[in-house]
C-alpha cells in the first residue's frame, strides 16, 4: 500500500493471491484474499473480486490509442461486514472467466482485483494480472460448478441409489478430468462426510480419484478424520486404505505406515496391493514398507508385497533378493508372486537371474508356481530362445493339465519367436487333452505369416464337426484380422449357423 493509501485508506488492506496465474474462457479462476483492518473500526459495504479485460489498439493518424477497459466477470465475497481495528479477514473466491473472452495478446490483458468500498475512506484494493489461454492450452482448467452439476446432476438428489450412481460415475470421469472436476470437491467431500454408508463410501472412492496429486493439508486432514472415524465399515476402511496409498508421496506416508501395521492381515495385504496399483511407482518410504511386509508373517501379505516389489524390478539388490525369497518361501503364492517380479528384469541387466529361478522351478511341485512360469516366459528377450524353448518342451510334458494349457494358451503371446511354431503344431496335434489341444490350435497363429494362416484356419473350418470345432478356428483368425484371406474366412463364419460363433466373427470384423 503506497503513502497516500495509507493516509487516505485509514489504514486498511487488502492481500490478494491466485491459485493459477493462467486460466481460459469458461474456466474458473480461484484464489484467496485477505483484508485488513485499520486504526478504526470501519464498515465494508461490500467485499468483491473483479475481472477485468483490457484492450489497446491504435490507428492510423491518432495519437492516442483507444483503451477498451471494463469488469467483465464480477463475485461479491462478503457485504455489510464489520471491520475491527488491526483484524486480518480471510476470504476465498472463485470468479469464472466468461466463455466468448479472448485469449491474452500483445494489446490483451486481463487483471484480477480484490476491491472493498468502505465509505468515508479511499477503497483498499489489490490487483493481479493474469493470462488466459486457449482451453486446450489449459493445464489447471477447472470448469464452474454448475457446469460440473449439469454432467453429474445426480450429485444433487436426495435420493440414496443416484448419488451413488452419480459418485461412480464421477469417480470414473476423473481418470481423465480430474482437474477440470476439481470445483466439486467440497460437494463430494461433504457427501463423503454426511452421507449413508453407500454414499460415503462411494464419495471416498470418488474424493481420492480427484484430488489425487492435488492433495492439500485440508484434504489429508480430511482423510485422517475419516480413517479415526469408530465404527467404520470394513469396505469404506479399504477405501481409506486405499485413498492414504495414493496420498502416500503427497503427505499421507505416517498413514500408510500405520495401516501397513495393521492387525488384519486382510488390510495389511489391502496396503500391499495398493502400493502396487495405487501409489507412485517410488517414493521416500514405499521401498522401506514393501520389505517390511515382503517379511509379514501372513503368506497372502508376504505375496502381495512382493508383486508390489515389481515396481522396483532395476534395483538389483531388491531383485536377488526376491530370487532367495522363491528359494526359501514355503508358500506356492509368494513363489509365484517371485516368478512374475522377476519376469521383467532381463530389462535391467538380470535376465540371467530370472531364467536361472524359472529353470530351478519348472519342476516345482506346485502346479501354481509351474503355471506361472509358463505365462511368464513370452516377456523373456529373443536372445533368451533357446533357454524359453527348452522350458516349453519341458512345460508341455507337465503331467498337470492346468500347467499345460497355460503353455498353449502362451503361444498367443509369442509373435515376436516364431520359431516356436513347431513347439505349438506339436502340442496341438499331440496332448492327451481336447482342450488343451484346442488352445494351441486357436494360439498358434500368432506365430504364422497372414497367409500360411488364412490356409490353415480355412481347411479346419471346412472339417469342422461341430460349434467346440469353430472357436480354435475363431481365435486363430482374429490374429490376422487385417488379411483379406482371413476377412473372407470371418464373413463366412459370421453366417454359422451358430449363434455365438457368428457373432463373434462379426465383431472380429468390426
Amino acid at each position: 500500500m503506497g503513502l497516500l493509501d495509507s493516509m487516505f485508506g485509514g489504514g486498511t488492506g487488502v492481500a490478494l493471491q491466485l491459485d493459477n496465474m493462467t486460466a481460459s474462457p469458461g474456466a474458473v479462476i480461484g484464489g484467496r484474499m485477505v483484508l485488513t483492518g485499520g486504526k478504526k473500526p470501519f464498515r465494508v459495504t461490500e467485499l468483491a473480486v473483479k475481472l477485468f479485460f483490457v484492450k489497446v489498439t491504435t490507428q492510423e493518424g491518432q495519437t492516442l490509442p483507444n483503451i477498451d477497459a471494463r469488469e467483465v466477470s464480477k463475485q461479491v465475497v462478503a457485504a455489510a461486514i464489520e471491520l475491527p481495528v488491526g483484524a486480518q479477514l480471510p476470504f476465498t473466491f472463485r470468479l469464472t472467466v466468461p466463455s466468448d473472452l479472448p485469449p491474452t495478446a500483445h494489446n490483451i490483458s486481463f487483471n484480477v482485483m480484490a476491491v472493498a468500498d468502505i465509505p468515508g475512506i479511499k477503497d483498499p484494493s489489490a490487483t493481479i494480472e493474469v493470462k488466459i489461454v486457449e482451453a486446450s492450452s489449459d493445464g489447471n482448467r477447472r470448469l464452474p460448478l454448475p457446469e460440473v452439476l449439469g454432467k453429474f446432476p445426480g450429485l444433487q438428489s436426495h435420493d440414496e441409489e443416484t448419488v451413488v450412481k452419480a459418485l461412480y460415475d464421477f469417480f470414473l470421469a476423473c481418470y481423465g478430468e480430474a482437474g477440470e472436476l476439481m470445483e466439486a470437491e467440497p460437494l463430494i467431500a461433504q457427501h463423503m462426510m454426511h452421507g449413508t454408508v453407500k454414499i460415503r463410501r462411494e464419495a471416498l472412492k470418488a474424493w481420492a480419484n480427484l484430488v489425487d496429486n492435488r492433495v492439500q493439508p485440508q484434504h489429508l486432514q480430511a482423510l485422517y478424520t475419516i480413517a479415526n472415524t469408530p465404527g467404520l465399515d470394513e469396505e469404506t476402511f479399504y477405501e481409506v486404505i486405499t485413498a492414504a496409498t495414493k496420498f502416500a508421496e503427497e503427505g499421507a506416508l505416517g498413514l500408510v505406515q500405520q495401516l501397513a501395521a495393521h492387525t488384519s492381515a486382510e488390510a495389511r495385504e489391502h496396503v500391499a496391493n495398493d502400493l502396487r496399483f495405487n501409489s507412485a511407482d517410488k517414493f521416500a518410504g514405499k521401498r522401506e514398507l514393501l520389505v517390511q511386509l515382503a517379511q509379514d508373517q501372513s503368506p497372502e501379505v508376504r505375496a502381495a508385497a512382493v508383486g508390489a516389489l515389481s515396481c522396483m524390478n532395476d534395483d538389483q539388490q531388491l531383485m536377488y533378493w526376491v530370487a532367495e525369497i522363491c528359494d526359501r518361501d514355503t508358500s506356492e503364492k509368494v513363489q509365484s508372486a517371485c516368478i512374475d517380479t522377476l519376469g521383467l528384469a532381463h530389462y535391467h541387466g538380470m535376465g540371467e537371474l530370472a531364467m536361472a529361478v524359472y529353470e530351478k522351478h519348472a519342476q516345482n511341485p506346485s502346479v501354481k508356481v509351474r503355471s506361472t512360469i509358463a505365462r511368464r516366459l513370452s516377456s523373456q528377450p529373443k536372445a533368451a530362445v533357446q533357454r524359453v524353448w527348452a522350458l516349453i518342451q519341458r512345460l508341455m510334458a507337465d503331467p498337470d493339465e492346468e500347467v499345460r494349457r497355460a503353455v498353449a494358451f502362451e503361444f498367443n503371446n509369442f509373435r515376436d519367436l516364431p520359431q516356436l511354431l513347431p513347439l505349438a503344431q506339436h502340442m496341438a496335434q499331440n496332448d492327451p487333452s481336447p482342450e488343451v489341444r484346442k488352445d494351441a490350435i486357436g494360439a498358434m497363429s500368432s506365430l504364422m505369416q497372414a497367409p500360411q494362416a488364412a490356409a490353415f484356419y480355412g481347411q479346419l473350418m471346412m472339417s469342422a464337426q461341430s460349434e467346440d470345432d469353430l472357436w480354435p478356428v475363431l481365435s486363430g483368425l482374429r490374429n490376422h484380422s487385417d488379411n483379406k484371406d482371413v476377412k473372407r474366412l470371418l464373413s463366412q463364419l459370421g453366417q454359422s449357423q451358430y449363434p455365438d460363433v457368428a457373432n463373434a466373427a462379426r465383431d472380429a470384423l468390426s
